[in-house]
C-alpha cells in the first residue's frame, strides 16, 4: 500500500483485455502491452525490472497468467495458489466473495466484454482480406485503412505487419514489426478495440473484439454483439 505506484508495472499482450490499462489510468502504475505470447511479456517484465520497476502481473487472453518475478512464464499452479490466498483474505478480512470483489472492481474500472474467436481460413484468403483492410481506398499504399466500421468511428490503427501506427508522431509502431505475420488493431472512438490476425500455427483468422461501459454490463454486451457482427460482415465479408 505504501509503494510508489508509478514504479509498479503490469503487462498484457495486445490481443488481451484492456482492463489493466483502465486500472493503470486510474491508479497511476505503468501498463505495457506486447506482442502475443509469454516470451514477449516475460522479456518485457525482465526489461521493466531492469529499469527499476516492480513487476506485478501479466496475462494473455485464453492462455494464462504470470505473477511476480519467481519465473517469467505462465504458471497456473502459482496463480491458483495466490488466487486461493486472495479468496481467503477477502472472506476473512472484508467479508466478501470473489464475485462481490469483482463487481466492486467493475464499478470502479468499467464493465468490459470480449469476444475472442476465429474462422478457419487458408493463408491466401486471409492475406487477401488483410490487404483489403490496408488498401481501403482501392489503391496499393498499404496505409489506407478504413475510417469506420459500420457506424463505429475508428480513431487509431496499428498494423504490426507493416510497422505502422497512426497514433505515433512518426507513424511507426512501438511494437516490433512482424512482416511474416498478420495483425491489425483498431481503436474506436467509443472505447472499443478490435484485433484481427492469423493464427501462426493453424489455418485460422483470429479476431478479438472488446467493448466497455463505465456503468452498465448489459450495454457493453449489446455493443459487443453489434460490433462483432459489423467486423465479420464489413471487414471480413463473412456471415
Amino acid at each position: 500500500p505504501s509503494a510508489d505506484k508509478s514504479k509498479l508495472c503490469m503487462i498484457a499482450s495486445t490481443v488481451s483485455s484492456k482492463y489493466l490499462q483502465s486500472m493503470a489510468e486510474k491508479e497511476g502504475f505503468e501498463f505495457v502491452d506486447t506482442l502475443t505470447g509469454f516470451k514477449w511479456m516475460g522479456n518485457t517484465a525482465v526489461d521493466m525490472i531492469g529499469r527499476g520497476y516492480t513487476f506485478l502481473f501479466a496475462y494473455e487472453v485464453e492462455i494464462g497468467f504470470l505473477i511476480g518475478d519467481t519465473s517469467f512464464d505462465k504458471d497456473g499452479i502459482r496463480c491458483a495458489a495466490i488466487f486461493n490466498e486472495m479468496a481467503i483474505h477477502l472472506y476473512k478480512n472484508e467479508n466478501k466473495t470473489c464475485f462481490e470483489k469483482l463487481n466492486e472492481l467493475r464499478a470502479k474500472y468499467g464493465f468490459f466484454e470480449m469476444t475472442a474467436s476465429y474462422r478457419r481460413m487458408d493463408d491466401a484468403s486471409l492475406k487477401q482480406k488483410m490487404r483489403r483492410l490496408r488498401n481501403w481506398d482501392g489503391g496499393h499504399s498499404n496505409e489506407s485503412y478504413p475510417p469506420s466500421m459500420a457506424e463505429y468511428r475508428i480513431k487509431r490503427v496499428r498494423d504490426v505487419t507493416t510497422g505502422y501506427d497512426s497514433f505515433e508522431a512518426d507513424k511507426k509502431s512501438k511494437l516490433p514489426k512482424q512482416a511474416t505475420q498478420e495483425m491489425i488493431t483498431f481503436w474506436f472512438e467509443n472505447g472499443a478495440t478490435a484485433t484481427i490476425r492469423n493464427s501462426g500455427t493453424e489455418p485460422k483468422l483470429k479476431f478479438y473484439v472488446e467493448t466497455k461501459d463505465d456503468k452498465d454490463a448489459q450495454k457493453a454486451k449489446l455493443l459487443l454483439q453489434s460490433m462483432t457482427d459489423a467486423l465479420l460482415k464489413e471487414f471480413m465479408q463473412m456471415p
